[in-house]
């Protein structure tokens, strides 16, 4: 647990920002115009004149940040409050008051403490940004001149103060990721409402599955089929999902990671510590995959959920095809030329191009090797013949095709697996049971929960483990899709079942196939003795 500073640096539970100004805008201004009673519309004064006469409202701005208590999770908590002075001169007063004697000094008894207009506070559930029924309808008009002037002072205060306050109040501070849109609560909802009413209605959680029982706890070879499911992210933060946002400092207090980090991170050792520059930047850096990842450590999976697994013996004819597609591919030298006049066109501008077109057809015309070709390209396109049967025709030759193998695209690898599954007593005859009925469930198409659109089965993540480490001499493979799920319920074909009518024996088919390619830069990625591994 972490030591939370109960004070600021002023040995206050209160601090203070430097002064701002903020200014009516023109259009506040435009709005109380007023034209002259009983004076013709023609001779009314313009607007230009009654602006250029009309001086606009400012409105010195203090921002007050106050120790609140830390949360469930041993994190500070804060509220903010904006007030506005009507001079330079009283919120500077009230600064000096606040930082030397606390906001509850005799000193504001005669009152000096301006105006609360806004407030905010890193609460789950609470704003981080409201105004108040003392703001006025010009201030209100100009919200994100004011959230700007705020979170520009609070980020001061945070660089000033350092380490807790730094890391912990970027709610406030527009560094914040969701600054640029509405940082409330309520914004989080509404966001998280809409992708819910997209996002699949089914059902949200499995068991943790094995077959047989005992290979829970045996260092048996295994594979382990996980299932997952896309997690609901929002942009911005709301309550349940609150997480402050690490910023490395050089200082050494502004290097102190936090002490939330999931234990599948790599900084989870870490958490809670002072650590190097280098460290607390490559946090910084990463914390949105870190948090999002949670438990789960694959790094191409760190924005899904994992909902539950099935343990299985390796089966037989365990295979993979690593595969791309090439194809034969034809380009005759006149389709070639112009191929690249066209290209020139593109690369060069039409002018150029002109130019090669030109000097290419004058050159085919001239010489007199080409000069029968180019008229039997030209008939044979025309006429819907093939040219290169009208060239036959004419002096037994065809054009060169330069016929080459290309390359297509890549291909995504299938992964067939069978598994007989014949549950000796009542404990594994249920385990079966679920583990058929979960792969039949995850694999279905969902209603979304508008039922207007249909979202997509959860995915699958298979590893094959030896003992409790990962096999090196199987293949990975990549997330996956469980494309088929056959189930063969009298394998032996004759109906046998046990007293309570559970089968003896099933057969299990599964038909999976990786949602990405292979790249060659994947094997890289396993780990520094790569040739020791069999890779993807």
């Amino acid at each position: 647990m972490s030591s939370i500073p109960l004070t600021f640096n002023n040995g206050q539970t209160e601090t203070t920002s430097e002064i701002s100004v903020v200014t009516e805008g023109v259009d506040s201004t435009k709005s109380k115009l007023k034209l002259i009673p009983f004076l013709p519309d023609q001779y009314q004064p313009s607007n230009e004149n009654l602006l250029r006469n009309k001086p606009r409202e400012k409105s010195y701005l203090v921002t007050t940040l106050i120790k609140d208590g830390v949360d469930e999770n041993n994190r500070p908590l804060y509220k903010r409050e904006i007030r506005s002075f009507d001079s330079v001169d009283a919120a500077k007063n009230f600064k000096e008051t606040v930082d030397n004697d606390g906001i509850n000094s005799e000193a504001f008894i005669a009152g000096g403490t301006g105006t609360v207009i806004a407030t905010g506070s890193t609460k789950d559930g609470e704003k981080s940004f409201e105004f108040t029924g003392n703001a006025t309808d010009w201030q209100k008009d100009i919200e994100n001149q004011i959230k700007k002037s705020s979170s520009k002072q609070v980020e001061n205060i945070g660089r000033e103060e350092g380490g807790e306050v730094r890391n912990h109040t970027t709610e406030f501070a527009k560094t914040r990721v969701s600054n640029t849109k509405d940082n409330s609560i309520d914004a989080a909802e509404n966001e998280l409402k809409e992708k819910k009413a997209r996002s699949g209605k089914g059902r949200k959680k499995y068991d943790n599955l094995f077959y047989p029982s005992f290979i829970n706890k045996s260092n048996q070879d295994k594979l382990k089929i996980t299932i997952l499911k896309p997690k609901l992210q929002v942009s911005t933060q709301g309550n349940s999902v609150r997480r402050d946002r690490f910023q490395a400092g050089k200082p050494n207090e502004q290097r102190r990671l936090p002490f939330d980090i999931p234990p599948s991170s790599d900084f989870y050792k870490y958490r809670g510590k002072i650590v190097g520059y280098g460290r607390a930047e490559a946090f910084a850096r990463n914390q949105d995959r870190i948090y999002a990842q949670g438990d789960n450590v694959k790094e191409k999976e760190y924005n899904k959920e994992i909902i539950g697994s099935v343990t299985l013996p390796i089966p037989n004819g365990v295979s993979d095809q690593n595969a791309v597609s090439f194809g034969q591919a034809e380009l005759n030298p006149l389709q070639k030329a112009i191929s690249s006049t066209v290209m020139t066109g593109l690369l060069k501008g039409t002018k150029v191009a002109g130019k090669d077109a030109a000097n290419i057809f004058s050159k085919t015309v001239k010489d007199p090797n080409t000069k029968k070709a180019l008229a039997g390209f030209i008939a044979g396109t025309a006429s819907g013949i093939d040219p290169n049967e009208l060239l036959s025709r004419l002096d037994g030759t065809i054009f060169n095709n330069n016929l080459a193998l290309i390359f297509k695209s890549p291909t995504l690898r299938p992964f067939t697996f069978q598994f007989n599954l014949s549950p000796r007593d009542r404990g594994e005859a249920v385990q079966v049971q679920k583990i058929i009925r979960a792969f039949k469930q995850s694999s279905s198409v969902q209603k979304s929960t508008s039922d207007f659109f249909l979202a997509a089965p959860n995915t699958f993540r298979l590893e094959f483990f030896k003992g409790p480490t990962t096999h090196t001499f199987l293949p990975q493979i990549k997330e996956c899709a469980l494309l088929s799920s056959t189930v063969n319920y009298m394998p032996e074909n004759s109906y046998m079942t046990y007293e309570d009518s559970s089968m003896v024996s099933y057969s299990l088919s599964l038909a999976f196939q990786e949602i990405e390619p292979i790249f060659n830069s994947d094997y890289e990625k396993l780990d520094n003795n790569a040739d020791q591994n069999i890779g993807f």
